[in-house]
């Protein structure tokens, strides 16, 4: 009864979704052009090293253009010129890309299909990262300066390299809430690719489906840091995550594995790499010094202190040194204020660091899979830091030397940046050390390798291959509400009332959003569904603190969104969402909006 309950509900929602294959093709056509561009570069091929060098170079060229006022399609001009100047060069390797990407565009193409119409739902969604995705698409401009408009977002001063990688594709789709999620899934995709080269000890190898299937799962659901609300949405957690993988991974080159005729240019290419991952989040410097730190650390094991002066350190610094310079001159002469900052030393939580590191292992206590990989990570890379055999005792060493370096920082800065209530309770820990999930995955897809290759001609590693290939076709399908969680039976009523509500307030006015049993979301969606037209001037949640009618009488707005709490303001019927206007000192009903069925939520979102 519960299965056959199970599938008829996906089996509805299937229903509800509609495919869009113009923004799937977008982001297709965007990850390949990016990633030609970085080939330029590369010695040989391999497609996710040479999209991390090709993100680098859209964003220092889309950072300068953005500061200086320019329109940053010119930047996308310059990197699909050298994607085509790549394309022309190695045309020859054409079929040795596409013998490799292919198959995992296949594999993965099921996923995207089911993303392709994805709206909204989360957060952080409306808090930032959809108004930067849709600033940069509809101006061609990151915000600040007197040439630009005001970004309404929590977080203006962020950097905008996740929201110009959206924009490649968008030029050619258009706007689509959908894309940043399509792109999430690609790049997982990428690092599949990568995950396969490691695990086969050669990146060159075409793939077969079956061997694209197991790597896409490996990247996906069977990475221990895989959160489907996460990947499958407008975060930059998967971006960042990827970009420190690619990073880790050229360290370790630099830092002596890889060919040294060769050490300049991925000196090069880590650079750009760097400035991209510093560009998709501000506290991803810290990411870039752990791993910067952790390839010092490889190269003065290898090659004792003469190797720790040379020219290409610099190079490994240049580009995200320029990058991060260029948008912090901006951020203060046009964005001051709109970013968070170090505490005064006398909030500082020194006194409670007991309290944050006992939090901290109890979160962990609870993610044994992801923690427990990375403890036996620190363990393998001190003993391949000191015995440096091969390409896995170095990536041991990488992994274990920026898990440390990474919860070292999460600890300095849940004691001098977070408020009271955040650093005791260690908040988004989990979701920081997503990012270091990809990149403890580069060793453990060499000693999974390993292991597989003994065994690879057994009836079992056949049947594990073939079940691969069914997971990656037919289980979107049947999960297919954990990837479409935004539709989620109360989020897009509650968008739709907000459109409809907007059309209704007069342009320019002042509103509040009313929601004291909800957790905030319905005051972010405002000011994303109102954005440019009705400016939020505040929003009430269960966290907020008085009665609803005190509360909205005390508000100098003139206009009212009221989602829960009806009874509170004697409104009525209790089962509908109300749009209200003061005229004078009395709140008049202007519209109402039956919740779904006439049922008000069972749970408030």
């Amino acid at each position: 009864m519960a299965i056959a309950s199970f599938l008829s509900d996906s089996m509805a929602l299937l229903g509800q979704i509609t495919l869009q294959p113009g923004p799937v093709a977008a982001s297709v056509a965007a990850i390949t052009v990016i990633a030609f561009a970085g080939r330029l570069l590369l010695p040989r091929s391999e497609p996710a090293l040479a999209f991390g060098a090709g993100m680098g170079g859209l964003i220092l060229v889309g950072t300068a253009f953005g500061v200086a006022g320019i329109d940053l399609r010119f930047g996308l001009g310059a990197i699909a010129a050298a994607a085509a100047a790549a394309l022309i060069r190695d045309r020859r390797e054409l079929g040795a890309w596409a013998g490799i990407g292919l198959p995992v565009l296949v594999v993965a193409l099921p996923l995207l299909l089911l993303l392709s119409d994805r709206r909204g739902s989360e957060w952080d969604e409306f808090s930032h990262w959809l108004h930067a995705f849709r600033y940069v698409q509809t101006n061609h401009a990151v915000p600040g300066g007197p040439w630009a408009p005001v970004m309404d977002t929590c977080c203006a001063a962020y950097p905008y390299g996740w929201p110009m990688v959206g924009l490649a594709a968008m030029t050619l789709s258009g706007f689509s809430e959908a894309v940043p999620a399509l792109l999430n899934v690609l790049l997982l995709a990428l690092f599949a690719m990568l995950l396969a080269g490691l695990a086969r000890d050669d990146s060159s190898r075409r793939l077969t489906l079956p061997a694209a299937a197991v790597a896409l799962l490996a990247a996906t659901v069977a990475s221990p840091t895989f959160v489907h609300k996460l990947a499958f949405s407008a975060y930059a957690d998967v971006a960042t995550a990827f970009l420190a993988a690619v990073l880790a991974l050229l360290g370790e080159k630099v830092a002596g594995g890889g060919d040294r005729r060769f050490r300049g240019r991925w000196a090069l290419i880590f650079g750009l790499t760097g400035a991209a991952l510093m560009s998709v989040k501000p506290g991803n410097a810290a990411l870039f010094g752990c791993i910067l730190g952790g390839s010092l650390l490889l190269a003065l094991r290898r090659e004792g202190w003469r190797g720790l002066f040379q020219i290409h350190w610099l190079v490994m610094v240049l580009p995200p040194a320029l990058v991060s310079g260029l948008w912090r001159w901006h951020v203060d002469h046009h964005l001051a204020g709109r970013e968070m900052a170090i505490q005064p030393m006398d909030q500082w939580h020194v006194a409670q660091i007991p309290q944050i590191l006992r939090a901290m292992l109890d979160v962990a206590g609870n993610k044994g899979g992801y923690f427990g990989l990375s403890l036996v990570m620190v363990v393998l890379g001190l003993r391949g830091f000191l015995r440096d055999r091969d390409r896995l005792d170095r990536l041991c060493a990488m992994a274990g030397l920026v898990f440390l370096g990474y919860n070292l920082f999460l600890l300095v800065t849940y004691v001098v940046v977070f408020g009271d209530y955040e650093a005791l309770h260690v908040a988004s820990y989990w979701r920081y050390n997503t990012h270091l999930g990809l990149v403890i995955m580069l060793p453990a897809a060499m000693l999974v390798g390993r292991g597989l290759e003994r065994g690879k001609h057994s009836v079992a590693a056949r049947l594990l291959r073939r079940l691969a290939v069914v997971l990656v076709l037919v289980g979107p399908v049947l999960v297919v509400g954990q990837i479409r969680f935004d539709h989620d039976r109360s989020k897009p009523f509650l968008r739709q009332s907000l459109h409809m509500a907007g059309q209704m307030i007069p342009w320019g006015e002042h509103a509040v959003v009313i929601d004291p049993q909800g957790s905030g979301v319905s005051g972010v969606m405002a000011s994303y569904e109102w954005s440019g037209r009705v400016k939020v001037d505040s929003f009430m949640s269960a966290f907020s603190r008085g009665e609803a009618h005190a509360w909205l009488d005390a508000q100098t707005a003139h206009w009212a969104f009221v989602y829960s709490g009806q009874a509170n303001l004697s409104l009525e019927p209790v089962n509908a969402v109300f749009l209200l206007h003061r005229e004078g000192t009395v709140w008049a009903v202007i519209g109402q909006f039956p919740f779904p069925e006439g049922k008000s939520p069972d749970r408030w979102p």
